[in-house]
Parts: structure tokens; sequence; C-alpha cells
């Protein structure tokens, strides 16, 4: 299960490219790869994570910084996103399973898809004080994703 790295130093340009991230991932295209429901669903989580770190996060360096690794374990998908900012405590934010859709606010519903399409997912710091989300999307993954909309 060899790594796929990609770092970026422009948040902005992150979220333009990571839907292409697929096409330069040679896991992507290779037949025992990930299918294209679950690429999707990786390129959406992944845009998720990105603009909330642009919109929310604190990042005290002079140029906020992320690397993405992707790798495939029987068609499985695991990620992490490595930031410098000053990261904070997911588990506050995640909106629980039983939650009303009524009752989030517009703002809220990132966290929440993130949720849905990965099989679990965490954030924490490093040893070197960075942070990293991680996720995994297993290829059987059924996200209800399409009800939200």
């Amino acid at each position: 299960m060899q790594a796929f790295p990609k770092t970026y130093t422009d948040l902005d340009r992150a979220l333009d490219e990571v839907q292409s991230l697929p096409d330069e991932w040679p896991a992507a295209h290779r037949e025992d790869g990930p299918d294209e429901e679950t690429l999707h669903c990786v390129c959406l989580v992944l845009r998720e994570w990105i603009g909330n770190l642009h919109q929310h996060a604190q990042f005290s360096a002079s140029r906020s910084t992320i690397e993405i690794r992707l790798s495939c374990e029987d068609r499985d998908v695991f990620c992490s996103v490595v930031d410098n900012s000053e990261g904070f405590d997911i588990e506050k934010h995640l909106p629980d399973d039983d939650e009303d859709l009524e009752a989030l606010p517009e703002r809220g519903m990132g966290l929440r898809m993130i949720k849905t399409c990965t099989e679990s997912l965490s954030y924490t710091p490093t040893e070197d004080g960075l942070h990293r989300f991680e996720f995994n999307i297993p290829s059987d993954h059924d996200p209800w994703l399409n009800t939200l909309f």
C-alpha cells in the first residue's frame, strides 16, 4: 500500500485541484483500485475538509500548508491530511447520528457530509506540532449522502 502524497501551500489552489487528484493518483487507474463512487466520496470529503480549514482554521505560521496522502488497499481508500493550523477538537463539532437535520444550521452540513461519507475519521495533533485528519472509505461503503439534498 504505497501512499500518494500531494502538498499544497495555497488552500485556494488545493480546493481547485482536489477534484482532479484521482487523475494523478496511480491507484485510481488500476483494475484493483477504488471504484468511481468511492473516488467521488474521497474528493467530496477532501474538498469539505480543506474548505473548513480555509474558512475556520487558525494558522499561526506565515503560510498555511497541507499534505494529502492517499493509499488504497483491497479497493478501500485511506487518506490523511496533515496541516500546520492550531487544530481543534473535532468531536465537539461533529453532529450526533440522531441529530435532526432540520435543526442543523446551514453552515454545519460539511462535517455531517464528511462523517456520512467515511467509515472512520479522526483529527489529532502530531508529535511535531502539526494536526492530522485521517479517514477511510471502504469500497462497499454506502453513504446515504443523496438523502441530504
